[in-house]
C-alpha cells in the first residue's frame, strides 16, 4: 500500500509494553505506518507516552483518559488541569480511552461512578472540541445515550463488541468505528466490517490485545493486514481503505498525514 496508515489506538505506554515500544514503532514504519495515537490512562503511562512522544514527534501523538477499572475521581482532576496545555502543544489529540464495561462491573453502585466519570471525560471533550475514543462493553445503550447528551460529534467506538442495530444507530450520530486485528478471527468483527461504511472506518492494533490470532499479542504493523482484511470483506482495494481511513483520521483529529 503506498498511502500511509495510521493506528488510532495503542496502548504503548502501559509499562510491560514500554520497554519494547520503540522496536514496536520500526516495525510499524517499515509497515507504512505514518501516525500512532498512543493510549495514556494513569500517571505512569503518561510520563511513558511523553518519552516517545519527544523521541517520536513527527509519529506519536497521546489520547488521554482513564482505565474503566479507576472508580476515583482523583484522575479525572488531576488530568483535567493539564490537558489544556498538552492539547495545545499538540501532545494529546484525543480523549480516551473511556467508557464503561458491565461484563466487568457488576455492582449497580460502582457502575453509577462508572457513569458519573465517563460523563466527565466526555464533558471534557466536548468543551475542548476533542475526539473521544470509546470502550462499551455490554453498555452500548448507556454509552450512546450519554455521547448524545453532551451532543459528542466526534467519537470513536474502539473494538466495538455489540449488536449491529445499535451499529447502525452509531453511524446515524455520525460516530466512527476503529476495526482492530481480531478482525482476522472475529466473525461479529466481520460483520460489523460488512455493515459500517467505509466512511465511518478507522484503523487501530489495540497493542497488545485483540491480535489477528486468537491469542496472539498485536502490534501497530497489524493495521495493514486490517486494511487488506476490510478490502477482502467488502470487495474493494486494499488501497482505497488505507486512503479513506487514513483521510477519515485527518478529518476528525485535524492532523495531515497524506502528502
Amino acid at each position: 500500500m503506498r498511502t500511509p496508515l495510521v493506528d488510532v489506538h495503542a496502548h504503548l505506554a502501559r509499562p510491560e509494553v514500554f520497554n519494547r515500544a520503540r522496536e514496536l514503532i520500526r516495525d510499524a514504519v517499515e509497515n507504512n505506518v505514518r501516525i500512532i495515537v498512543v493510549s495514556v490512562q494513569n500517571e505512569n503511562e503518561l510520563k511513558n507516552g511523553l518519552i516517545l512522544r519527544r523521541e517520536h514527534s513527527s509519529i506519536i501523538y497521546l489520547s488521554l483518559g482513564q482505565e474503566l477499572s479507576d472508580f476515583t475521581i482523583h484522575t479525572y482532576e488531576k488530568f483535567s488541569k493539564i490537558i489544556p496545555k498538552l492539547v495545545s502543544s499538540r501532545d494529546v489529540v484525543a480523549i480516551g480511552e473511556i467508557g464503561l464495561d458491565y461484563s466487568k462491573v457488576r455492582d449497580n453502585i460502582l457502575r453509577n461512578i462508572a457513569r458519573a466519570i465517563f460523563e466527565k471525560w466526555v464533558e471534557l471533550a466536548e468543551k475542548l472540541n476533542l475526539p473521544v475514543i470509546v470502550h462499551s462493553h455490554k453498555a452500548y445503550s448507556d454509552v450512546l445515550s450519554i455521547l448524545e447528551k453532551y451532543s459528542i460529534k466526534k467519537a470513536i467506538l474502539h473494538a466495538y463488541s455489540g449488536g449491529i442495530e445499535l451499529a447502525r444507530k452509531a453511524v446515524d450520530m455520525g460516530f466512527y468505528f476503529s476495526i482492530p486485528p481480531s478482525v482476522m478471527h472475529s466473525k461479529q468483527k466481520q460483520r460489523l466490517v460488512q455493515t459500517v461504511p467505509l466512511e465511518h472506518m478507522l484503523l487501530e492494533s489495540d497493542t497488545p490485545e485483540l491480535g489477528p490470532v486468537f491469542g496472539q499479542e498485536s502490534k501497530p504493523s497489524h493495521v495493514r493486514i486490517v486494511a487488506e482484511k476490510i478490502a477482502e470483506i467488502k470487495g474493494i482495494d486494499a488501497e482505497d481503505v488505507a486512503y479513506v481511513t487514513t483521510r477519515n483520521f485527518e478529518i476528525l483529529f485535524n492532523l495531515r498525514v497524506m502528502d
